[in-house]
C-alpha cells in the first residue's frame, strides 16, 4: 500500500509539475514578447519623435519669409534633432523591410540636410533660394510620408505582437486551469481509489476481528493482496488459527484436568485397598485412553507384584497371570528415577518376565506408574495399548499425578487402619474408665447415702432401746415422736435422691413468675422472721412464661433456703437482707436473688451445682442446688452465680419468654 500511495502521489505530482512547467514556459516566452513589445513601443516613440521633428522643420520652412530670418536658428536646431532621432532609430533591431526603409529615410534625411544646408547658405537670387526652399520642403514631405508609412507598418506589427502576447497569456491561463483541473480530477481519483483500497480491507479485517472477539476462533478472511493490508490479513488469519489451536489445547487440558480431578477425588475418600483398585481400573483407563488398566500390589510376603482384580480390559484369569518379581520391579523403579516409564516397544526392552501377561503378543505399548510409600515401591499402575498412537510425555505426566494420589490414598488407608485400631483400643480403655468411674460414683453415692441415713437410723435405734427401758408412757411417747421425726428425715433424704436420679415429664402451663416468688416468700416467712432477715422485693411487669410451676417454685425455694442458711451462719454482727428483683431482656425473663451472707469461697464456687457437694456438714444433702440446676436446664434456661467472700452472693435465673398466642400450646420437657 505504501508503494501504491507513492505511485499515485508521484503521478499527481508529475501532472501538476508538467502543467506548471508548461505554464512557466508560456509565461517566460510571453514575458520576453512583452519586453519586445515595450521595446517596439519605445521605437515607435522614437519614430513619432522623428515625425514630429520633420513636421517642425517643414513648419519652420513654411513660416520663414526671408532667407536669414529669426527662425533660421530653430530650423538648424530641429535638423540637428532630426539627425539624432534617425540615428536612434537605426540603432534598434528591425525587420529587413523596416531596416531598408530606415536606410531610405536615412538617405532622404541626408538629402534633406544637404538641401537645407544649401538653402541656409544660399546667397544667390531670390528665385534660387525659393527653389532650394521648395526642394527642401518636398524632400521633407517625402521624408514625412515615408516616416508615416514606417510608423503605420510598425504600429500594425506592434498590434500583431501585442495580440500574440495576449493570446499567449490566455493560452498559459488555459493550460494552468486545465492542469489544475486535471490535477484535481487525478487527486480525486487517487483519493477515491486509495480510500477504496484502504476502507475495503479495513472493513474486512474489522469483520474478522469482531467474529474472533465473539468467540469464533479460527475464522479467517479471504482478502489478499501484496500490500501491507494483505500482510495484516495474513497475520490475523494466522493469529485466529493460532488462537483456535491454543483454545483447543486449553479445552483439552481443562478436560484432562477435570478428568484428573474426577479420577483422583475418590482416592481421598476410600477406606480400603479394594476401592482404590476399582477406582484406578475404572477412571484412569478413560482419562488416558488405553485398552488395559490396573494396579499391581505386593503379595503378603512382599516378594511379587500381582495384578489386582477388577482390571479394565482384562478378565480375572488374564489379570492374575501378570505376576512380577518385586526385586526386578524395584530395579526398574530405580532406573526410571521414580518417574513414569514409557515402553512403546515392549518386546524389545527386556522387561521382567510376567509383566506382559499370558497374552504378551497383544501388548503393543506400555506405561508404568510407580506407587511409593516413603520412597519405597509399594505398587505399580499398569497401562497397556494406547487407543490412539503411542504413549507420550503428557500421558506420563497424568499418570505421575495419579500415582502420587494413589500413594497418598494407600498411605491414608494404612493410617486410617492404624487410627481405627488405636480408636478401638482407646474405646476399650474409655469403657474401662467409665466403668471405674461408675463404680466410684456408686461407691461415693452409697457412702453419702449411708452417711446421711446413718444419723437418723442411729437416733431411731437409740430411742427404740430407750422405749424398751422406759416404763413411763409419757416418756415412751416422746421417744416415739423422735423416732417418727428421724424416720421422716430419712424418708426425705431418700425422696431427694430419687428426685435427682429419675426423669419425669414436666407439667407445662402458663406461669406468673412474680406470683410464684410471692408464694415462696410467704412459705419461708417464719424462717425469715426467726432469723431476723429483711427481704426486699422489686417486681417489674413480666410476660407470661411456659413451665412447670411446682418445679420452678422448688428452684426459688432452694435458692432462698441457701440464702437464709448463709444469713444464719453470718452471725448477728452482719445486716441480714435478701433482695429479689425481676426484669426482662428481649425474650428472656430474669430473676435475681441476692443476699448479704458470708459469700462462697472461690475454690468452692465451681462445685456448688455438683451432686452431694455441701458446706452444711451434717445438715445438708448436697442435692438442692443440683436439682435446681437440672430444673432450670430442663426449662431451657440458665442459672448463674456471683459471689464475693464476706460480701454476699447473687443468683441470676434466666427463663425463656413465650408469646401469649403460644401460651396454651403444650410443651413437653424432661426433668
Amino acid at each position: 500500500m505504501k508503494n501504491r500511495i507513492i505511485a499515485f502521489l508521484s503521478v499527481l505530482f508529475a501532472v501538476f509539475t508538467a502543467g506548471a512547467v508548461i505554464s512557466m514556459l508560456y509565461i517566460t516566452f510571453t514575458t520576453s514578447q512583452l519586453q519586445e513589445i515595450i521595446t517596439l513601443h519605445n521605437v515607435e516613440i522614437l519614430r513619432q519623435d522623428l515625425i514630429i521633428k520633420i513636421q517642425n522643420v517643414e513648419q519652420d520652412l513654411l513660416t520663414v519669409h526671408t532667407e536669414l530670418g529669426s527662425r533660421l536658428d530653430k530650423i538648424v536646431s530641429n535638423v540637428t534633432d532630426l539627425d539624432k532621432s534617425i540615428n536612434h532609430c537605426t540603432q534598434c533591431h528591425h525587420s529587413p523591410l523596416m531596416t531598408q526603409k530606415l536606410r531610405d529615410v536615412r538617405g532622404l534625411i541626408d538629402r534633406f540636410e544637404t538641401s537645407l544646408s544649401y538653402y541656409i547658405t544660399a546667397s544667390a537670387d531670390e528665385e534660387r533660394i525659393r527653389s532650394l526652399k521648395t526642394e527642401s520642403y518636398n524632400i521633407g514631405t517625402e521624408l514625412l510620408n515615408m516616416t508615416s508609412e514606417m510608423a503605420l507598418i510598425a504600429n500594425q506589427r506592434l498590434q500583431e505582437r501585442t495580440q500574440k502576447a495576449i493570446d499567449d497569456v490566455r493560452r498559459a491561463q488555459r493550460i494552468l486551469i486545465v492542469t489544475l483541473f486535471i490535477s484535481f480530477l487525478i487527486a480525486l481519483w487517487i483519493a477515491t481509489r486509495l480510500t477504496r483500497n484502504i476502507i475495503s480491507p479495513v472493513r474486512e479485517l474489522i469483520g474478522v476481528s469482531r467474529k474472533i472477539a465473539a468467540g469464533n476462533l479460527g475464522c479467517t478472511t479471504g482478502y489478499s493482496d501484496t500490500t501491507e493490508f494483505g500482510e495484516l490479513a495474513a497475520s490475523i488469519n494466522d493469529m485466529s488459527i493460532s488462537l483456535k489451536e491454543s483454545n483447543e489445547k486449553v479445552v483439552q487440558h481443562m478436560n484432562k484436568l477435570t478428568g484428573l480431578y474426577r479420577v483422583t477425588l475418590p482416592f481421598h475418600s476410600v477406606s480400603n485397598i479394594g476401592d482404590i483398585v476399582r477406582e484406578v481400573s475404572r477412571g484412569v483407563a478413560e482419562l488416558v485412553g488405553v485398552e488395559q488398566c490396573g494396579l499391581l500390589l505386593f503379595d503378603e510376603r512382599g516378594e511379587y507384584l500381582e495384578h489386582a482384580f477388577p482390571a479394565h480390559g482384562m478378565d480375572e484369569a488374564e489379570a492374575r497371570s501378570i505376576r512380577v518379581p518385586g526385586g526386578a520391579m524395584r530395579k526398574l523403579y530405580a532406573a526410571s528415577n521414580r518417574r513414569p516409564m514409557i515402553v512403546n516397544s515392549p518386546g524389545e526392552d527386556g522387561l521382567p518376565a510376567g509383566l506382559l501377561g499370558v497374552q504378551a503378543t497383544h501388548v503393543r505399548t506400555l506405561l508404568l506408574g510407580w506407587v511409593s510409600l516413603k520412597g519405597d515401591l509399594a505398587g505399580v499402575i499398569r497401562l497397556a495399548n494406547k487407543t490412539e498412537g503411542e504413549f507420550h510425555e503428557e500421558s506420563s505426566r497424568l499418570l505421575g499425578i495419579i500415582s502420587n494420589n494413589v500413594s497418598v490414598a494407600i498411605e491414608n488407608i494404612k493410617l486410617y487402619e492404624d487410627l481405627r485400631a488405636q480408636m478401638k483400643e482407646l474405646r476399650e480403655t474409655q469403657e474401662q474408665l467409665v466403668q471405674a468411674a461408675k463404680l466410684a460414683a456408686i461407691g461415693e453415692l452409697a457412702s453419702n447415702v449411708a452417711h446421711e441415713i446413718n444419723n437418723p437410723l442411729t437416733s431411731i435405734m437409740g430411742y427404740a432401746e430407750l422405749i424398751k427401758e422406759e416404763g413411763n408412757i409419757e416418756n415412751i411417747m416422746k421417744d416415739i415422736e423422735v423416732i417418727e421425726k428421724e424416720s421422716m428425715r430419712a424418708r426425705d433424704i431418700v425422696q431427694q435422691l430419687l428426685e435427682f436420679a429419675r426423669r419425669r415429664p414436666l407439667e407445662i402451663r402458663a406461669v406468673d413468675l412474680n406470683g410464684l416468688l410471692r408464694e415462696v416468700v410467704t412459705l419461708i416467712g417464719v424462717q425469715l422472721k426467726d432469723a431476723s432477715i429483711r427481704i426486699h422485693e422489686h417486681y417489674s411487669e413480666l410476660p407470661v412464661i411456659m413451665g412447670d410451676p411446682n418445679q420452678i417454685k422448688q428452684v426459688f425455694l432452694n435458692v432462698l433456703n441457701n440464702s437464709v442458711h448463709a444469713m444464719v451462719e453470718a452471725g448477728r454482727q452482719r445486716q441480714k437482707e435478701i433482695t429479689i428483683r425481676t426484669s426482662n431482656n428481649d425474650r428472656t425473663a430474669l430473676v435475681e436473688i441476692s443476699d448479704t451472707g458470708h459469700g462462697i469461697p472461690n475454690e468452692v464456687l465451681p462445685k456448688i451445682f455438683e451432686p452431694f457437694f455441701t458446706t452444711k456438714r451434717e445438715k445438708g444433702t448436697g442435692l438442692g442446688l443440683s436439682i435446681t440446676y437440672k430444673i432450670i436446664q430442663s426449662h431451657k434456661g440458665k442459672i448463674d452465680v456471683e459471689s464475693q467472700e464476706g460480701r454476699g452472693t447473687k443468683f441470676t435465673i434466666s427463663l425463656p419468654i413465650y408469646m401469649p398466642e403460644n401460651a396454651n400450646v403444650p410443651v413437653q420437657y424432661l426433668a
